[in-house]
């Protein structure tokens, strides 16, 4: 193939490397491969300063910056590419694209009583909220020093959180967490609400 347009695919959103590669780097592979206009050449993660990952981006090699474009933004859209997403080339912002929204769950891991860790079913606790929020929404967790993220993804960060707030309210791991609905980038206009202690 002979490709001559080097991008990057920057997906804003909590994306370990493993996930990365199935959810996004391997059907894309897979797509531009078999159409003959392009390829997926490596990929990366920008921390943050607590230690979370603030943007993935993936390094991908094109044919065109016509169809091949058009057929890469889709196909990331189709594997679930968050609202805020970016296309870029040598730094600048070529298209930006997406159709998820992100409700992000921070569970309390210091202030609440110890019996609530003693007694915590961590998986119990994220199929609850996976439930409430969508089906498939749930996309992994961080593990930081006094907080553990949780990231649901879908059409709706409002209605999600809508639901998984009932949940939230009656789970003991629930008190105090810090639930940020449309997490991601400022331009998503992210709104952070700190659930009650019960």
């Amino acid at each position: 193939m002979p490709a001559s347009h080097l991008i990057i695919a920057r997906l804003h959103e909590h994306l370990e490397p493993m996930a990365r590669g199935e959810r996004y780097e391997d059907p894309l592979q897979a797509t531009l491969e078999a159409a003959g206009i392009g390829r997926v050449t490596g990929g990366g993660s920008q921390l943050n300063q607590a230690g979370g990952i603030d943007f993935a981006d993936i390094e991908i090699e094109l044919a065109n910056l016509d169809a091949a474009l058009a057929t890469t933004v889709a196909t990331l859209e189709q594997a679930g590419a968050p609202v805020g997403s970016e296309i870029l080339q040598d730094g600048a912002v070529l298209r930006r694209f997406g159709t998820m929204q992100c409700l992000a769950i921070f569970l309390d891991g210091v202030s609440l009583p110890d019996d609530v860790y003693a007694n915590l079913d961590f998986d119990d606790a994220v199929m609850q909220l996976g439930n409430a929020a969508g089906v498939d929404s749930y996309h992994g967790f961080w593990q930081g020093p006094q907080e553990t993220g949780l990231f649901f993804f879908g059409t709706d960060a409002e209605a999600m959180f809508a639901r998984a707030e009932r949940v939230l309210a009656v789970l003991p791991i629930g008190q105090n967490a810090r639930v940020v609905v449309h997490h991601g980038k400022s331009e998503s206009q992210p709104r952070t609400v700190r659930m009650p202690r019960h």
